[in-house]
């Protein structure tokens, strides 16, 4: 299809979203006169009272710029004669109520996107709408099967330059994820996967577990699913709960939602399920043991353990209104156990123990004074203080708090409720010492949810329940947790979202059917797994590889679907005293990249208050300075508040020192370095992780970053070595590490192919660089693997260049860099080569780009230099 037939295309489209967008004007109009009539002032109303009309009329989706309309749908047959539908956000009908947009979620909707060669459900093509609001600006056809006879007459579908095969990756979807992020998750209607599109409608009961890996939208597939479930009537918006990591999260997914038309849905940040203040810190073997599943079983042991049947050592009497009234100690004995083995939480079976001993008294009351039994009768009796003292002494009232400090304070009350279910080390870590107060009580984040849990023992008082639960970074819920969450959905309708190589809880899990199998209910559980990678750059994915297999080896790692992107991941090794400098000129250099878009940039650091201050404070100057808007660009947080949250750049300071914090801290690095969207940049002072390509451990080398980092453009003052020998020890260990980084073989042969065309025979040494020799001397290549775009990082790895020509020991006569894209700094190239030497050249689309390229592939060095590429 030519240019022209293509424009014809999209101004036929543009016509018919011209009459979807008339028509949905139209429809507005009507909605604010029906309200003007009933004097209604309610924005988000569905005009229930209002009889005869759809029941989506009158509710609008705010679209935060997104456009209404999505794609269009072709079938070969249609019981409605109609063979071309539209797809969109919501449902718009013209004013005879023929429907002329279907709203994504819909049964036909669903099952028209999902179709497939294998499973083509009637559809022969797919049309994706790229869409500016209400303007068409280009389409993608994804071809099903062939058009009936009919199509083909009409319009005979032809190959061209907006379609994909069912096999290849729509170009919408690319584009899509290389837009710049704005700090808030956009729904994914326009670009919606059929992996994704098949969880998301998924109907049936139970749990539904959604495993994957960064990037893979598992997110978006909870939150799309939510939207499905209201629009397809399994649910009201009251009956659902969302649950997510921490108040940024929410913050940054608040939008998607109310921007699906799903109004009127509880969301809430974990933490916030449980009453209370937090005002303490459990140690890592006090949070292990109140986390876990058997602490139910002991907060139950220690509750009965305050009912005390061996505390009535004598008969009751006493006189009330001039009647000696007595019960012997055996029938009170009998009455406590009866009571207390009965069903039901503590206190109503307290209330049962009660009252049977006033109807047992009452049976004792003289018959002839029957009369004198007035309403007030049984509470006097019960306030008797020979009745009341029996009855705080074997059946006191109590409150959760009341029995969780008595657990804690208490030795031999933490025997007796974990015997047979704590070892003696665990009932141990329990112990501390109760508060002058109960309101002085340091509870933890643990205590709270135990709270919950006697709260439920004692009263039977239970938190709010809801019909469909999804929860999000599930990987980090503790049982117990996992119990409360149960508990607010008896029937186990859940949608599930983690990834167990993510988690940075207290616990983690090889596999998730320890968790899953106390949240789900009666409906059992099922698992599924997205292992398509979207949203993170492909050479950030493989780096981050061997940390995620290493941590979860039982789950699946993405597979990431976006093409190699030079550039997107830079790994540079920083003096410690330069860190925070290094750090922040980074940021700033990201923030100030002249691109059409404004992209967002973010620092995670470890949880550790000097780097974070230090950064934080540099970033504040950076806001009142004159250059206020890039500081609002960059985000600076510690690593422990990353989860669920994406940025366009994203620097990790310190991976090392990240992944020593604690068992979780290799975790919390897989997470931080995988929060992007266009690139990462690793700062480091300390050697990286061996499971990100450091040197392996227990090797007994010293925190030199340039022995540790994978990449080619490190210098020597960055690093301490102990000999001259260690040095060439750490450069030839470089190396090797370079030879492992994704595109360095490409680049390396591409380069020896091109000097085997000029007839020269090139040689690799074995410190990984490519040589040449004539009898003009010996040139070498340091391939880069990395790009580098700044004046710094060219002199880092040109630097480094030097080092290995000196390292090799043979003469070197001259050096080029080989880079795999163009610096953004061209005019450092000059620069470096006058003071170091060392020449550069760099890939393109077409062949080779540097000032002195032709003399790097074999031309004359006396011709004048062509221009760069």
């Amino acid at each position: 299809m030519g240019q022209v037939d293509r424009a014809d295309v999209i101004a036929e489209e543009q016509r018919e979203v011209d009459r979807i967008y008339a028509c949905a004007d139209e429809d507005q109009r009507s909605v604010d006169a029906v309200r003007a009539k009933l004097r209604s002032d309610c924005p988000d109303a569905g005009l229930a009272p209002v009889p005869d009309v759809p029941a989506e009329f009158g509710l609008r989706e705010d679209l935060g710029g997104r456009s209404l309309v999505i794609s269009r749908v072709d079938l070969t047959e249609d019981p409605d004669a109609r063979l071309t539908w539209y797809l969109g956000r919501r449902t718009v009908r013209d004013r005879n109520g023929d429907l002329v947009l279907v709203k994504w979620s819909s049964p036909q909707a669903v099952r028209w996107q999902a179709a497939t060669p294998d499973d083509p459900r009637g559809v022969w093509r797919l049309r994706r709408l790229h869409c500016e609001e209400r303007k068409v600006l280009d389409y993608s056809d994804r071809l099903i099967q062939p058009p009936p006879e009919s199509a083909t007459a009409a319009s005979p579908p032809q190959a061209d330059a907006g379609a994909e095969t069912t096999a290849g990756v729509d170009p919408f979807l690319l584009a899509e994820l290389d837009r710049a992020r704005d700090g808030s998750m956009r729904d994914i209607v326009e670009t919606i996967q059929r992996d994704q599109l098949l969880l998301v409608s998924d109907d049936r009961k139970g749990l539904l577990v959604i495993q994957g890996g960064p990037g893979t939208g598992k997110t978006a597939v909870g939150l799309h699913r939510v939207t499905w479930l209201l629009d397809n009537g399994r649910f009201t918006p009251d009956e659902v709960l969302v649950v997510g990591p921490h108040r940024e999260f929410l913050r940054y997914v608040k939008d998607v939602l109310p921007r699906l038309g799903s109004r009127g849905v509880s969301i809430v940040e974990i933490s916030q399920l449980w009453d209370g203040e937090v005002r303490g810190t459990d140690t890592p073997e006090a949070r292990l043991v109140k986390s876990d599943e058997r602490m139910a079983t002991v907060l139950r042991n220690a509750v009965e353990a305050w009912i005390r049947p061996d505390r009535i050592t004598e008969d009751l009497e006493f006189v009330f209104r001039g009647v000696l009234l007595r019960i012997g100690r055996a029938e009170l004995v009998d009455l406590v156990r009866e009571a207390r083995d009965s069903a039901g939480p503590y206190l109503v079976r307290r209330r049962r123990f009660i009252d049977r001993t006033l109807d047992l008294l009452l049976e004792r009351w003289p018959a002839n004074r029957r009369k004198s039994i007035d309403p007030g009768f049984r509470s006097q009796a019960e306030r008797q203080p020979r009745l009341a003292a029996l009855l705080n002494a074997v059946w006191p009232s109590l409150t959760a708090e009341r029995v969780l400090r008595h657990l804690y304070d208490s030795a031999e009350a933490v025997r007796q409720a974990a015997f047979g279910v704590l070892t003696d080390e665990e009932q141990r870590a329990l112990l501390r010492p109760q508060a002058r107060r109960t309101a002085d009580e340091p509870w933890t984040p643990e205590d709270l949810v135990c709270l919950e849990e006697l709260r439920v023992l004692l009263s039977g008082d239970e938190p709010r329940r809801y019909r469909h639960i999804v929860v999000d970074e599930a990987q980090d819920l503790t049982p117990m947790q996992a119990r409360s969450l149960a508990r607010r959905c008896p029937s186990g309708s859940m949608t599930v979202l983690g990834d167990l190589a993510q988690s940075v809880g207290s616990r983690q899990y090889d596999v998730w059917g320890r968790l899953v199998g106390i949240l789900a209910g009666g409906d059992g559980w099922r698992i599924a797994e997205l292992t398509a990678g979207y949203r993170v750059p492909r050479e950030v994915m493989e780096f981050a590889r061997p940390l995620a297999t290493a941590l979860s080896p039982s789950t699946a790692y993405p597979g990431p679907i976006r093409p190699p992107a030079p550039g997107s991941l830079t790994v540079t090794p920083v003096r410690r005293a330069k860190l925070v400098a290094e750090t922040v000129s980074r940021a700033l250099n990201l923030a100030m990249r002249s691109e059409d878009q404004v992209r967002s940039v973010a620092i995670i650091t470890p949880d550790d208050g000097e780097l974070l201050d230090g950064i934080r404070g540099e970033v504040a100057a950076a806001q009142e300075s004159a250059l206020p808007g890039l500081g609002r660009q960059i985000t600076v947080l510690p690593a422990s508040m990353a989860k669920g949250l994406e940025f366009d750049h994203v620097i990790v300071v310190e991976p090392q020192l990240l992944a020593e914090q604690g068992p979780v801290g290799l975790r919390r690095l897989y997470v931080a370095i995988t929060r992007c969207t266009q690139t990462l940049t690793v700062l480091h002072s300390a050697p990286l992780p061996a499971e990100l390509g450091g040197p392996a451990k227990g090797t007994g080398q010293k925190a030199a970053a340039a022995d540790a980092a994978p990449e080619a453009h490190t210098s020597t003052d960055t690093g301490t070595y102990e000999s001259r020998d260690r040095l060439l020890a750490g450069l030839r260990e470089q190396a090797t590490a370079d030879h492992r980084q994704r595109g360095h073989g490409y680049l390396r042969y591409a380069l020896m192919a091109d000097l085997c065309k000029n007839d020269f025979d090139p040689v690799e040494a074995d410190l990984g660089y490519v040589a040449r020799t004539t009898d003009r001397g010996t040139t070498i290549y340091v391939v880069s693997a990395r790009a580098a775009h700044t004046y710094t990082e060219l002199r880092a790895a040109a630097v480094h260049a030097r080092e290995i020509g000196w390292a090799g020991g043979d003469r070197v006569d001259e050096i080029f860099l080989v880079l795999p894209a163009e610096p953004s700094d061209t005019w450092a190239v000059d620069v470096i080569r006058e003071i170091l030497d060392v020449s550069i050249i760099w890939k393109t689309d077409t062949g080779w780009g540097g000032h002195r390229v032709e003399t790097a592939l074999g031309g004359d060095p006396d011709r004048s230099p062509p221009e760069t590429e």
